[in-house]
């Protein structure tokens, strides 16, 4: 029997709606391009919105998922992935001892960032 992986996509959250919409379109166009590698695939976010991390987890729990791997969506390895993550995924690891919780490099340290940028640069030539 395969083992069901889900993906949870994290961000910062914002007070301002447009700005979570935003990346709410991203997790859907993330989504749809990945239908056929993951069994679920679902949006949280640490501050000032839902679902939460704890929300997200409880949800891919739920759908008998046995492996999710976390992805925080955030440029820097600042207080929030250094040390509010980690605390998030090991208190929830606690309720769903069956299920693997994995905490992903955030967005940030992709090596895929350099060659974006210096793509996006290239307009200005």
């Amino acid at each position: 029997m395969d083992k069901k992986i889900g993906i949870i996509l994290v961000a910062h959250g914002s007070k301002h709606k447009k700005s979570n919409d935003e990346f709410i379109q991203l997790c859907d166009s993330i989504r749809v391009e990945n239908l056929d590698k993951f069994d679920f695939i679902e949006h949280a976010f640490l501050e000032f919105e839902e679902p939460t991390i704890e929300m997200a987890i409880k949800s891919v729990h739920e759908r008998s998922i046995d492996n999710v791997s976390v992805y925080p969506y955030f440029l820097n390895s600042g207080k929030h992935v250094s040390v509010d993550l980690p605390f998030i995924i090991s208190e929830v690891e606690t309720l769903y001892p069956s299920m693997k919780i994995e905490l992903l490099n955030h967005f940030g340290s992709s090596k895929s960032i350099l060659s974006i940028i210096s793509s996006d640069l290239e307009a200005v030539l």
